[in-house]
C-alpha cells in the first residue's frame, strides 16, 4: 500500500510540474480570468491544489491544518516553491509510515459525527483530489494555447521505468 500511494504522490508531483510549465507561458491576465473550462481561473486553481495538499499533510499527521487560502498563493512561484518544500516534507512523511499507521482510523474533517477512515484512504483520496484539479488546469491551459500534453499515470510510470 505504501508504495502505491509513495507512486500516486510522485506522479502527481511529475504532474504539476507539466502544469506549471506551460502555465509559466501565460501572462498574469490569462492566469486570473475566468475561462470556459474550469471552477475557478488557473492561478487559484493551482492555488487551491497547493492549499489543499498542506492542509491534508496535516490532518495525516493528525495536526490542525494551517488556515491556507488560494490567495496565500499569488504567483506561481510561490506555488511552485510551496510544492517543492510540501514533497520533500510528504515523502519524509509516507517512508515513516508502517502498515499499522496505513491502517490507524483518522477523522475525516468533513464529517460532523467524528467519522474515522483509515489514513491509507484520506492519503488516496487526497492524491484523486489532485487529479481532478489538474485536469482542470490542463483543459484551461490547453483552451489558451498551453497544453502540458498526456498527464496519464501510465506514461509516468512507463517513463520512470525507462529512468
Amino acid at each position: 500500500m505504501k508504495e502505491l500511494i509513495s507512486t500516486l504522490y510522485e506522479y502527481g508531483i511529475w504532474a504539476n510540474h507539466r502544469l506549471l510549465m506551460q502555465a509559466a507561458n501565460l501572462s498574469q491576465v490569462q492566469l486570473t480570468d475566468r475561462l470556459t473550462k474550469g471552477a475557478e481561473p488557473i492561478l487559484p486553481t493551482f492555488g487551491h491544489l497547493v492549499s489543499a495538499d498542506i492542509r491534508w499533510l496535516a490532518r495525516w499527521q493528525q495536526q490542525a491544518p494551517p488556515a491556507v487560502t488560494p490567495a496565500d498563493f499569488p504567483t506561481l512561484e510561490v506555488v511552485r516553491q510551496r510544492w517543492d518544500d510540501l514533497a520533500a516534507g510528504r515523502r519524509a512523511y509516507i517512508s515513516g509510515l508502517d502498515d499499522r499507521a496505513l491502517r490507524e482510523a483518522i477523522v475525516w474533517p468533513s464529517a460532523q459525527d467524528g467519522t474515522r477512515i483509515p489514513r491509507w484512504q484520506a492519503m488516496v483520496h487526497c492524491a484523486n483530489h489532485g487529479t481532478q484539479h489538474r485536469s482542470e488546469l490542463a483543459a484551461m491551459l490547453t483552451e489558451l494555447g498551453h497544453s502540458p500534453g498526456d498527464l496519464d499515470l501510465i506514461l509516468y510510470c512507463r517513463e520512470r521505468a525507462q529512468a
